[in-house]
């Protein structure tokens, strides 16, 4: 069922009196307070409320006299007067909303900012106090989700001075910036066939295979700090354990031997 006359101006910000009041105007009329109040079930003690509201917003005009009378300014021009001040005041009332929630947002997030780096600078003076992750070297620890993961071998290309990677596709484009900005020597081997060979990164030999075993990214930095990590990074893991370093390191010289091209700087 369609909406009426009377349910758009409301929707159009009018009261069901002032809707109801300039509709009885409209249809029949100029009016008495009294006939309109007949006509439009507007009850009497508040028509001449209703009346000076639609006057005041340019709806209806007043010709003074006993008892005075009241006729509505033809909709077209009344109407979309209306609108532009209804839509006008919107607008300054939005335009002041949204201000003070980039104002709040600015104050919030450069109090959490803050907040943050002395926290981290805090905490991370206590880490290091207690001892760091590396120098537990038996224990393996887990990475969980992809962000922490990426974080932490991009920590770990950037600080080391020299890397072994095995690095599937999809791993070796997440990753390529920090390994072209690594200050580190080092060997990548990265799953790609010779029609779609990576450029030349920096100081880094780059070795191509066709298809990387596992699908797993293998981070080596000097020797004994380790990343292993699956290829879709759900979870890593991070250890010093020379046990592990070891194995590592033959895996990545026997998938060496395996691929099929080394890229060098021309």
């Amino acid at each position: 069922m369609g909406m009426s006359i009377l349910d758009w101006m409301r929707a159009a910000g009018f009261t069901d009196y002032e809707a109801r009041a300039y509709l009885a105007l409209v249809k029949h009329g100029e009016m008495t307070a009294s006939r309109l109040s007949r006509a439009s079930g507007v009850p009497y003690s508040k028509t001449y409320e209703v009346l000076s509201k639609l006057e005041g917003k340019g709806l209806v005009e007043v010709q003074k006299g006993r008892p005075m009378v009241f006729r509505a300014v033809p909709p077209r021009i009344s109407l979309s007067r209306y609108g532009e001040e209804v839509l006008r005041g919107l607008e300054e009332e939005y335009s002041k909303k949204r201000r003070a929630l980039e104002e709040d947002y600015a104050e919030r997030t450069s109090r959490i900012s803050e907040a943050l780096r002395r926290a981290s600078e805090e905490l991370q003076v206590l880490f290091d106090e207690g001892g760091s992750l590396e120098a537990s070297d038996d224990v393996i620890w887990t990475i969980r989700g992809r962000e922490n993961v990426l974080t932490q071998m991009r920590e770990l290309i950037l600080g080391a001075s020299k890397i072994k990677m095995i690095l599937p596709k999809r791993l070796f484009r997440l990753l390529k910036n920090e390994i072209r900005g690594a200050r580190a020597e080092g060997e990548v081997i990265v799953e790609s066939s010779k029609d779609e060979a990576p450029e030349f990164l920096g100081r880094m030999r780059i070795y191509l295979m066709e298809r990387i075993p596992f699908k797993c990214g293998v981070l080596i930095a000097d020797g004994n700090r380790t990343i292993f990590t699956s290829e879709k990074l759900e979870m890593g893991f991070k250890s010093s354990n020379p046990g592990l370093a070891t194995i590592l390191n033959h895996f990545f010289e026997h998938e060496k031997e395996e691929a099929k091209m080394e890229l060098r700087a021309s």
